[in-house]
């Protein structure tokens, strides 16, 4: 960089396989695919300056798609914010597909795969920012990944025409050893992303003084499954084991013991409905999770002070 990958002095018959060889060189490699029965086209202008990677891609409709091979390969990690100056596009990323219109953009992250469909020809900037050098956290970013930012009004609408200037300006900028560039795009990047940050921001606190009714609720909900413990709690909540019982300090009594007792008590409510007295104590046990009848008819006795029989029978 600075180059342009283009169709110019490519024969017909080489051109789907040049594009493919050219896309997946770029900074942030993708695999193109074309429509069926529809020539494949586009070029890309492709610069670095001050650390901060930029890519201007004008092409025909396709797909492209950053394949789990890719990002095994890449020597680099990026935080990508996408600027659609023409043409529509869709993008998706984990769990996330959004429309992107003229003057949307997105964040996607480059260490995880990404497809970005184009039903006609586009233009669409990317701003490629070194993962260890981008003004975002971790937790941010995750949160705005594949997410659309409207892009023309406020300051929002302010940063992406800067941004855009900044970025046709590159090759000028370039020239200069200490250009500022990279500092003044973090700047405008976050300026940019202001609004939907200060709104996942509010989102996230208000789970995070949930998390703890909601874990509890997925656990009551749970009891069945005999493979429940601790660390399918975390990973049904993509938090850690650690942080789990972190959030179970408050309770006096390990993540473990909660759903013990929890199984224990809707054991001991079966045992006192009427609903329930022709269903043997061994099902009611298993029906709550337990896996070791001598296990549970100790724990039982321990916390009850009677055995689950006597329960039942003194009513």
């Amino acid at each position: 960089m600075p180059g342009i990958l283009s169709f110019e002095g490519v024969v017909a018959g080489d051109r789907a396989e040049f594009w493919r060889d050219a896309c997946t060189r770029t900074f942030v490699g993708v695999e193109p695919s074309g429509r069926p029965g529809a020539a494949i086209g586009g070029r890309v202008r492709a610069y670095e300056v001050d650390g901060l990677a930029v890519g201007d891609i004008a092409a025909t409709a396709q797909s492209m798609t950053r394949t789990q091979r890719l990002v095994d390969e890449a020597d680099a990690h990026y935080v990508l914010l996408g600027m659609q100056v023409q043409g529509t596009g869709g993008i998706t990323q984990g769990d996330s597909r959004i429309r992107l219109d003229p003057g949307d953009c997105v964040i996607l992250e480059s260490r995880r795969g990404f497809e970005l469909d184009f039903t006609d020809s586009f233009n669409l900037w990317v701003f490629a920012f070194p993962q260890h050098l981008v003004r975002l956290g971790e937790e941010d970013q995750r949160r705005l990944a594949a997410r659309r930012v409207e892009g023309r009004s406020g300051l929002a609408g302010v940063s992406r025409r800067a941004l855009l200037d900044l970025a046709r300006n590159a090759d000028d900028l370039s020239r200069s050893p200490d250009s500022g560039a990279l500092a003044l795009a973090n700047h405008l990047l976050v300026t940019l992303l202001g609004e939907p940050l200060a709104e996942s921001r509010r989102l996230a606190g208000s789970l995070q003084r949930t998390l703890p009714v909601r874990i509890k609720d997925h656990i009551d909900r749970n009891l069945a499954d005999p493979g429940l413990d601790p660390v399918q709690v975390a990973a049904a909540f993509g938090i850690s084991t650690r942080y789990l019982h972190k959030l179970f300090r408050p309770e006096r009594e390990t993540v473990a013991h909660y759903i013990r007792d929890r199984r224990l008590e809707q054991v001991r409510l079966r045992l006192l409905d009427a609903r329930f007295a022709d269903r043997p104590i061994s099902a009611l046990a298993f029906d709550a999770g337990f896996g070791d009848l001598s296990g549970f008819n100790r724990a039982f006795k321990a916390k009850y002070g009677v055995s689950p029989r006597e329960l039942r029978q003194g009513g």
